[in-house]
């Protein structure tokens, strides 16, 4: 993977230049589930003081644990209550500058990532590992994650004739992802070709594209498996999705692989993608 980071990363009141040693490691409220994850990972449960809504990891670190729930909703004077040194979130979670306004005021650091690029996801496994004096095991997690993902990408390169896949993001808008998302990793990564490599983000930083039914449906025979996620921004269900006639000329409606996949494992970037990477190389042939 390349070494661009480009995380969104605002960092209020305190610079982070100096990595809190596990000793002193701040107290966290995590807006993000892929946040709570990687922190969960790199045992830093006792950090985190609040999750979000979201969360959905149930790895061993979760065991006996029910901490406070937040949402980037919720009023200021919630969060300061609990007394977290940082609020973890999304770029997205604090656009509208007020929840940082107030938080800084109050000398809470608010710091925002966000990963749109494959290539970033290294990089933000060390961002977090560093907030929690955890560099180590964060390097350790992305040498056992690394190494595992090569065996498959390995194998997916040696093919000569990868099947088509189109994975969708958004089903009523035929929306896919861009050519450089976790996503589209996820799917080379697991023996598959991504058909909509040409796909384009309606804006930076965006990872969602818009395809459109008619380029789709123009490459309707290169369509060998159909991918659909699953999750809060794609709720319909297996049984909609193959319902839907207009996508019967697809190769893989005319021949019944069709598939959902759990968001969690294919666009968070938390080592549970290789959870995805195994269940599209199990859906394409791919033996690593």
């Amino acid at each position: 993977m390349r070494v661009v980071f480009a995380l969104l990363v605002a960092v209020t009141l305190c610079s982070t230049a100096g990595a809190e040693d596990s000793s002193s490691a701040p107290r966290i409220i995590s807006l993000y589930a892929a946040h709570t994850e990687i922190l969960l990972r790199l045992g830093a449960r006792d950090a985190i003081v609040g999750v979000s809504r979201q969360e959905s990891y149930s790895g061993p670190e979760t065991a006996g644990w029910n901490p406070p729930v937040f949402s980037a909703r919720d009023d200021s004077e919630r969060f300061i209550a609990a007394a977290p040194d940082i609020v973890l979130a999304r770029p997205q979670h604090v656009a509208d500058g007020r929840l940082r306004r107030v938080l800084e005021t109050a000398g809470i650091r608010v710091i925002a990532l966000q990963v749109t690029r494959a290539g970033d996801l290294y990089d933000y496994w060390r961002e977090l590992g560093r907030l929690v004096g955890r560099e180590a095991e964060a390097e350790a997690m992305i040498a056992s994650f690394d190494a595992e993902a090569n065996r498959y990408r390995r194998a997916a390169r040696r093919r000569d004739n990868p099947p088509g896949v189109f994975l969708e993001s958004i089903h009523r808008e035929v929306k896919t992802f861009t050519p450089d998302s976790l996503p589209a990793w996820v799917v080379e990564s697991g023996g598959g070709r991504n058909v909509a490599d040409d796909a384009e983000a309606a804006s930076p930083g965006v990872i969602i594209a818009e395809y459109g039914l008619e380029r789709l449906l123009a490459k309707a025979d290169e369509v060998v498996l159909f991918i659909s996620q699953s999750g809060a921004m794609n709720r319909t269900p297996l049984e909609t999705v193959l319902a839907r006639e207009v996508y019967s000329p697809l190769a893989a409606f005319r021949n019944g692989r069709v598939y959902k996949i759990p968001e969690a494992f294919i666009a968070r970037p938390t080592p549970s993608l290789l959870e995805g990477v195994r269940m599209v190389a199990a859906w394409t042939g791919l033996e690593p």
